[in-house]
């Protein structure tokens, strides 16, 4: 009887591991969908070479990211501009509250490779 009690207080801890396992997964997923949107986004800036309000309304909905950079309207070639994309993620078992993924990136103007 008393192995049928140890069996179903472990299966608890088990169940949780697996929830705890998953949530990593899903959180290293949305870390590796905003750094291919971040390689997007800095595409685009060395294409276009100005951050406007616009720019930012644009990158904000089409990528659905908080996006932070210093408005710069006449950047020159190859002047590096330094930007941050943040996203919010709600845990299953890591936390009770959201938490905030952002990744700071630095690209070059005029430069598309």
């Amino acid at each position: 009887m008393s192995y049928k009690v140890g069996l179903i207080l472990s299966m608890i801890f088990v169940a949780l591991f697996f929830i705890f396992g998953a949530d990593l997964l899903t959180l290293e997923s949305v870390y590796s969908s905003l750094d291919s949107k971040a390689n997007n986004i800095s595409y685009l800036i060395s294409r276009n070479g100005t951050i406007d309000d616009s720019f930012i309304n644009y990158v904000e909905s089409t990528f659905s990211v908080a996006f932070d950079c210093p408005k710069n309207q006449s950047p020159t070639f190859g002047e590096k501009i330094i930007y941050q994309i943040s996203t919010t993620y709600h845990p299953l078992v890591i936390s009770k509250q959201e938490m905030t993924i952002s990744i700071k990136r630095m690209t070059i103007v005029g430069f598309y490779g």
